[in-house]
């Protein structure tokens, strides 16, 4: 398998697969709420943070006040006051964006993004479960950055470089300012949808929208329609390999052996082919949340092919959107 890959390589892409094939295992075997986000997010810390820092473990900690801060929100009942509270999320998904574009705030941005569809939106469905999902994540959050910092222990880098701080945003002010109203622009009329009209049987649409919308924040959208539509469809494929093999034999231990080779395969590409390695993460990022969300108690729902509809979906509205939003700043 690593008969052509340089030494480093196979470092991390062994980091790669034991990391993120631990926090699956994990999450599949103790299956507490929102366990899908351990793998998903420890595979993106993974691969957008090379190197740990104490100052990823601040960032952690701000996005577990900020959870507790919307878990309070959300049970003073202020989603009960609609347009109050879609201010107050319009006003964190634009925070979040600007956020992004900093190499510094990366991590903190993703935990917020995902906070603030997922925390409110378990009020539309149950009430009841809302502190335990907040807990949920939390507990996600911690452990998927307790494996990324053991990763780089046992799986260190050949050279060490020292860490002189983050690299600063390659966007002046303005441009990021302008590149998270765009993402906002993209994601803002679907969360109104969604929240106002309550429609929880739109959740994953609304959750892959808000996190496919983070790349729009990027410098870099000349080619943002192809990528979603790559990403998209290798994911939803992955997926659907993966349930239908796991169908055959539906049993924990064929479902863990099937998403370890699709990390195996994952993993390699990323470090092998780098100018691909996009592609590949969000890939990655679809296909943990299609079969996260279709995983309970060691069997498939039924529903998975209504993700995979949904998931279509998105690409559809992502290619609308980023096309006309990229038409009218060309004129």
């Amino acid at each position: 398998m690593f008969d052509n890959i340089n030494q480093a390589q196979e470092r991390r892409i062994l980091r790669y697969i034991t990391t993120v094939g631990i926090a699956t295992f994990l999450a599949l075997w103790f299956n507490w709420p929102l366990a899908f986000c351990t793998p998903l997010l420890t595979a993106k810390f993974i691969t957008d943070k090379p190197q740990f820092h104490i100052l990823h473990v601040k960032q952690l900690g701000y996005a577990l006040i900020s959870t507790a801060i919307i878990g309070f929100l959300i049970s003073s009942g202020l989603p009960e006051y609609k347009i109050a509270f879609l201010a107050m999320i319009s006003l964190g998904m634009l925070w979040a964006y600007y956020l992004f574009t900093d190499p510094k705030w990366v991590m903190f941005a993703t935990f917020l993004m995902i906070e603030l569809i997922l925390l409110p939106s378990v009020t539309i469905i149950d009430q009841g479960v809302a502190i335990d999902v907040g807990v949920g994540f939390a507990f996600s959050g911690v452990l998927a950055v307790a494996l990324y910092a053991l990763s780089h222990v046992y799986f260190p880098e050949e050279e060490e470089v020292e860490f002189n701080g983050f690299p600063p945003s390659p966007l002046i002010d303005e441009m990021r300012w302008a590149a998270a109203i765009r993402a906002w622009k993209i994601s803002f009329p679907l969360v109104c949808f969604y929240f106002y009209f309550q429609l929880s049987q739109i959740l994953l649409t609304v959750a892959f929208v808000m996190i496919l919308s983070l790349m729009a924040s990027s410098d870099k959208t000349g080619k943002a329609a192809l990528f979603f539509t790559m990403s998209n469809i290798l994911g939803g494929l992955l997926a659907f390999i993966a349930f239908v093999t796991i169908s055959l034999v539906p049993n924990m231990y064929i479902y863990m052996l099937v998403i370890l080779v699709i990390i195996a395969m994952i993993g390699t590409k990323i470090y092998t082919d780098p100018t691909k390695a996009p592609l590949y993460i969000t890939a990655f990022t679809g296909f943990t949340v299609l079969m996260g969300t279709s995983m309970s108690n060691g069997a498939l729902d039924d529903k998975f092919y209504v993700r995979i509809f949904q998931l279509f979906l998105v690409l559809l509205y992502m290619l609308f959107m980023t096309y006309f939003f990229e038409s009218r700043e060309r004129k």
